[in-house]
């Protein structure tokens, strides 16, 4: 997502383009088959594809951060932003998912299940919401918006160790829920008591970053080298890197296990494999002809533009084609059918992205205004 804070970094809209499709595959692939715990790791990628939400928070953490550099944050004005961003799509989200739950459903919602839903709090209706059951996310990634700024202002005074103090807190209170009450799954995977580490790691890459650009900017100026130019054989490291530890997961957890401890670490685990995978793709070299990767990059970069949109309205897609079509035959098996109708699927909801990303988003986004001093 383009701003009007720094410098276009187009590669993280690759990135959120990859966490949508993983999203969209992950909820299709479980529409027709279960938890796999499949001995492929390109299976378990798809299978333990919610691993694209982790993906999102790293880069929030990171984006924010970056933005901001040591410049001042002005609270109102980041909030305002942060609504124009996300509140447009959603309240659009909101109100068809409720319209639908009380004239298809005959649930009679009223103003509280509006007003639980608008909230950046979990509502009590969201069980019952399957086209829209996702939206949970933005009320966890909201919270982070309300306490990033202080995050920020308080890791610049006392240094990188206090965000790491947090990740210590975060562990800790998640290994006390489990001693409780024998689970932390849903503490680990559907609330900030989780999802914060993963916002955290992501302002640690940022931090790392800076430090980075930094020293790029001091070799420039002695005539050094301007700019990082890994290999790509350091991405596709990388890649086997975060592709072992969720296959591993999938393996030895999986999405649906409650009893599991490994939800106490899990989510800092889970957050430094895509912190890896972000800063190595960042930094890597593209090989081939300028025109080429230019067109590559500004193709990926339109996808992503239209995640936000792929994000909050593909379980509709999805329904509406399980509602009306069985899965593409493959002669392959459930597995392999399952995978080839969620990737046929994967461009009707890019369209349908595209036009609400048209209508509805990009129009507030232009209300955008400065929040940094």
């Amino acid at each position: 997502m383009q701003t009007t804070q720094h410098a276009y970094l187009s590669r993280l809209d690759h990135l959120r383009f990859f966490a949508a499709a993983l999203v969209v595959l992950f909820h299709y692939f479980h529409t027709q088959v279960g938890d796999l715990r499949s001995g492929n790791p390109l299976v378990s990628l798809v299978d333990e594809g919610h691993t694209g939400i982790a993906l999102f928070m790293v880069i929030s953490g990171f984006i924010f951060t970056v933005i901001a550099g040591e410049r001042h944050i002005h609270y109102g004005g980041f909030i305002k932003n942060r609504v124009l961003r996300i509140y447009p799509l959603f309240v659009f989200a909101v109100f068809l998912q409720l319209f639908i739950s009380t004239y298809n459903d005959q649930r009679n919602y009223g103003f509280l299940q509006l007003l639980g839903w608008l909230m950046p709090f979990r509502s009590e209706t969201v069980p019952l919401s399957p086209y829209f059951v996702q939206l949970w996310t933005i009320w966890v990634e909201f919270q982070f918006y309300l306490i990033f700024p202080f995050l920020l202002a308080f890791s610049r005074r006392h240094g990188s160790r206090y965000l790491w103090a947090w990740l210590g807190l975060l562990v800790l209170v998640r290994a006390l829920v489990y001693a409780a009450s024998g689970s932390v799954r849903f503490i680990a995977y559907e609330t900030l008591f989780g999802r914060l580490d993963q916002f955290i790691i992501g302002m640690l890459l940022a931090r790392f970053w800076q430090a980075l650009q930094a020293r790029q900017a001091r070799a420039a100026r002695a005539g050094g080298a301007v700019a990082p130019h890994l290999s790509p054989l350091w991405l596709a490291l990388a890649g086997l890197a975060l592709l072992l530890g969720l296959h591993a997961f999938s393996r030895k957890v999986g999405f649906s296990e409650l009893a599991s401890p490994v939800w106490i670490i899990w989510p800092g685990l889970e957050a430094a494999l895509w912190a890896v995978f972000v800063g190595v793709y960042l930094c890597t070299r593209w090989p081939g002809p300028q025109a080429l990767r230019q067109r590559i990059d500004r193709a990926l970069a339109a996808l992503g533009a239209v995640s936000f949109s792929t994000y909050v309205l593909h379980n509709l897609v999805i329904a509406a084609y399980n509602a009306r079509l069985p899965p593409l035959a493959t002669g392959a098996g459930p597995v392999a059918d399952a995978l080839a109708t969620g990737a046929l699927l994967l461009p009707a909801v890019l369209a349908l992205s595209a036009i609400t990303y048209h209508l509805i988003e990009r129009p507030f986004l232009a209300l955008r205004g400065g929040y940094l001093s």
